[in-house]
């Protein structure tokens, strides 16, 4: 089974909430993924960029998985994000996770300074599909590891299960070109201030963290889409923009986390070195979480909510 034919919507890069030890809080991180669950998410991804992923050990890493699969209860599909700065570390990371009922495996290019050539991009992708059997998902992040359309067009048809890009690069003539090489059902989108042009353009769906600081309207923006209700999406576009003027930074994890917060769900700190945000900082994602909020007035449906 394809990413692509398991995989539509709204997944929600989840955040790893941190408690101040810098141990990982996994009742924060069940109530997390219940609170995405709750307002109609399509999938979740443990150990992105968002979660941190590039700070935690493979313990961890499984650790987290175990929790979400556990949580979500079958529910919705669970995605692993593996981020490893060697083909060997990231096949022994994915042949950890390969016993897991987990859907697809979301794998970032190797992220120190070094960047391969495309060569190099296709034999990495292709050493770790020859060695599990999931699904395997770009993560198209790396500035200096760039995977072009064309050489994502050369690893899926030389390496079938590697089904679809996550494409985060913030041009969206890239994404166009992406879309028009790869096709429009193999591409999540993952720019957080252009969704809607992305959704229009054709996808499969989204991985991206504005959908983790706001669940709910990320969802109603991909289904305005899908319906054709542009006026509601516009709408939903516009809260969006807003929100992710006040989340995109480097610290966008411990952001992202302050907006979880805002809202009742318990999201821990961010991990050393990372800075949490400062009080002015989530004064201004207050700010824009209350303006999205009345964009998001016409949509049916209960309000934003601590789960417990």
């Amino acid at each position: 089974m394809s990413a692509s034919a398991a995989l539509r919507g709204v997944l929600i890069p989840l955040t790893t909430p941190f408690c101040p030890d810098g141990e990982i809080d996994e009742k924060a991180f069940r109530e997390q993924i219940a609170f995405m669950t709750a307002n109609g998410v399509d999938g979740v991804v443990v150990g992105g960029s968002t979660g941190e992923g590039y700070a935690l050990s493979g313990k961890e890493l499984m650790a987290l998985v175990a929790v979400a699969l556990d949580t979500a209860a079958g529910r919705i599909p669970v995605v692993v994000s593996i981020m490893a700065d060697s083909t060997r570390a990231a096949v022994a990371r994915a042949r950890a996770i390969s016993g897991l009922p987990v859907t697809a495996l979301q794998i970032a290019p190797p992220h120190y300074i070094f960047s391969p050539q495309p060569e190099g991009q296709a034999d990495f992708y292709g050493a770790i599909a020859g060695a599990v059997a999931l699904p395997i998902i770009i993560y198209n992040v790396i500035p200096w590891d760039y995977v072009t359309p064309a050489t994502a067009a050369r690893i899926m048809q030389r390496t079938p299960s590697v089904t679809a890009v996550k494409q985060s690069d913030t041009d969206l003539g890239a994404y166009a070109t992406l879309v028009e090489t790869v096709g429009a059902e193999r591409v999540f989108a993952a720019i957080d201030a252009g969704l809607m042009s992305c959704y229009e353009l054709g996808a499969a769906g989204s991985i991206a963290a504005i959908s983790t600081a706001a669940p709910r309207a990320a969802v109603a923006l991909w289904r305005a889409v899908q319906e054709g209700d542009r006026a509601r999406a516009t709408s939903l576009h516009k809260g969006l923009v807003g929100l992710w003027a006040a989340l995109s930074s480097p610290n966008l994890p411990a952001r992202v986390k302050a907006a979880l917060a805002l809202q009742g769900v318990e999201a821990g700190v961010p991990r050393s070195p990372m800075a949490a945000p400062s009080d002015a900082e989530v004064a201004a994602i207050a700010e824009a979480l209350s303006a999205l909020s009345r964009c998001e007035e016409s949509i049916p449906g209960a309000g934003l909510q601590k789960i417990a």
